[in-house]
């Protein structure tokens, strides 16, 4: 496989013939009085791949490889696009899609045709309904050899003492109070 785009995939035969990518950067230009004008960086901007590819009736059916790519972009969604070679580029939505017929049998079935697609980057967003990633051990995360079966409620390697504490004593309320943590299991930073 020469590449995958979402659940469309590109094979070695039949892979595209041509294909670039551009990257872009964007910068602001200030003008100054009684001198030459200054730039600041903006931003990068998306990038942009190109694809071209000859779908010949020898080894695909055109027409069903042309009605996937546009399945795929009527979508409007943002597929991952990665190489046969494991390469990850990134989130892409395909743009555009030119066609030009090279052979056409007698009563106008594709025999032949070339596919430019036009790919933008798509950067992810933060999806507030998705899981969270942190980017740090979260309270009560094991990340030593803690075993699970300690009936002692003890400091283990790699575990918060927030989750081997015991329940709080009192009433439920919003007020933490010193005698609903008990004194065993308050450790001092070594900070």
């Amino acid at each position: 496989m020469f590449a995958l785009l979402g659940d469309i995939p590109f094979q070695v035969v039949g892979s595209p013939e041509a294909l670039s990518d551009s990257r872009g950067y964007d910068y602001a230009e200030h003008r100054v009085v009684q001198a030459r004008p200054r730039l600041q960086w903006l931003a990068d901007e998306l990038m942009t791949i190109r694809l071209e590819m000859l779908l010949h009736r020898s080894f695909t059916d055109p027409a069903a490889s042309l009605l996937v790519l546009l399945q795929g972009a009527e979508t409007h969604a943002s597929l991952p696009l990665i190489f046969g070679n494991g390469d990850f580029r990134g989130y892409f939505v395909i743009t555009k899609i030119d066609t030009l017929s090279r052979q056409l049998s007698g009563s106008g079935d594709m025999f032949a045709v070339t596919v430019r697609l036009s790919l933008c980057e798509s950067p992810i967003e933060f999806d507030p309904a998705g899981p969270a990633i942190p980017s740090f051990l979260p309270i009560a995360v094991v990340a030593g050899g803690a075993s699970s079966n300690s009936t002692v409620p003890s400091l283990l390697t790699g575990l918060s003492a927030l989750a081997v504490s015991p329940a709080p004593s009192g009433p439920p309320s919003a007020t933490l109070l010193p005698e609903d943590v008990a004194t065993s299991v308050i450790v001092r930073s070594a900070q």
